[in-house]
């Protein structure tokens, strides 16, 4: 039995603050995680000139030696985005979005439900995931795999809001 009288002393939370991502006019951005070659020292096939990292995004690892960092992507402010994150390679990544609450949407295709509100999506091995967001919060907001190692040898990036 439940004392009722401690139930009506309790606070209501206030409304959740974070902005609903309407998928159907949302903007699509295909992002790709690569990399992790077992003993590889260096660069990888297929990814930029001057590259010293073992992971990549979208083909760019962030320990590239031209250290001009261009933003991944720019996204308009106040719109909604839909990222798909598809990991090309054989290890779990955990990708954190700083700045921003997202839905995960989908995974391996199939529509999530319910539909989380996080800032971090776990990626297994060779799969996919939609994640969907409103781009309220501008700046330059880091984007990276939470696996500190796969972080610091190049799977990091940045997401500008404008």
């Amino acid at each position: 039995p439940h004392d009722r009288s401690l139930m009506r002393l309790a606070p209501r939370l206030a409304a959740n603050p974070v902005p609903e991502p309407d998928p159907g006019t949302a903007e699509r951005h295909r992002i790709v995680f690569s990399g992790g070659m077992m003993g590889m020292m260096g660069g990888m096939p297929g990814m930029g000139a001057g590259t010293t990292g073992v992971w990549a995004i979208n083909g760019h690892s962030s320990t590239e030696t031209d250290h001009s960092h261009a933003p991944l992507l720019t996204l308009a402010r106040g719109r909604s985005h839909v990222l798909e994150l598809v990991n090309d390679t054989s290890w779990w990544h955990p990708i954190h979005l700083h700045g921003h609450s997202f839905r995960i949407v989908t995974r391996k295709g199939t529509r999530e439900s319910p539909q989380p509100l996080v800032d971090t999506s776990l990626l297994p091995p060779r799969e996919r995931a939609e994640i969907a967001f409103v781009a309220d919060n501008p700046g330059d907001w880091m984007f990276h795999c939470h696996v500190l190692e796969h972080q610091a040898s190049g799977m990091m990036a940045t997401i500008r809001v404008a």
